[in-house]
């Protein structure tokens, strides 16, 4: 749901209304919440409920320049471990993406790029690494940012990603890597300076 963004940043969640929806007690719901809590994306306020936690403009600019280095180091030894079946599965990812870009559809390029940039952290066979990176992805989650000026340098760095990775190149992996998530924080700073917001 969160993943979808039917709950967006600094929505109230009704969870009386979630559990009639999904037709499980009070119990799963509130220890749903309360990981989606220890894992930043809802806060609690007491006597008023849950809200979705909001990405301010400093808190994704400081996401972004974490996980450029550590994305970085991510795709360098993703170049140098992928497999076959994990390589033709971004390949089918970039396909999709391909049809996504042109239709300017956000939300499908958001969940196809999610599952793009978590074939990269299940190829770098470093577990410690993927749990970081999966833990900072969620923590994204909130972060709603119109990266429509962008989209296609977005997608051309996924396809310069896969050419590095079918070349067993972990350093051209890593610059790419590094480039694709400076865009995004570009995008951020640009909109920090302009509006103020994201």
């Amino acid at each position: 749901m969160i993943a979808g963004r039917r709950f967006s940043s600094g929505i109230w969640i009704n969870v009386e209304k979630l559990t009639k929806e999904l037709g499980v007690s009070r119990t799963p719901i509130r220890q749903a919440m309360k990981q989606l809590e220890a894992e930043g994306l809802v806060t609690h306020i007491p006597h008023r409920g849950i809200r979705m936690a909001e990405m301010t403009l400093e808190m994704a600019r400081d996401l972004y320049q974490v996980r450029e280095v550590l994305e970085g180091l991510a795709a360098g030894l993703a170049a140098e471990k992928i497999s076959a079946e994990a390589l033709a599965g971004l390949r089918k990812i970039l396909a999709e993406q391909s049809a996504i870009v042109r239709k300017k559809d956000l939300l499908r390029y958001s969940i196809s790029d999610f599952n793009f940039h978590q074939r990269i952290y299940d190829s770098c066979d470093n577990r410690l690494l993927k749990e970081q990176l999966e833990q900072i992805k969620g923590r994204s989650r909130p972060l709603v940012c119109d990266i429509t000026t962008i989209l296609g340098a977005l997608y051309q760095d996924h396809q310069d990603l896969v050419q590095a990775f079918k070349a067993r190149d972990p350093l051209e992996a890593k610059e790419v890597m590094r480039r694709h998530n400076q865009r995004m924080r570009r995008l951020i700073e640009k909109a920090e300076a302009t509006s103020g917001k994201i």
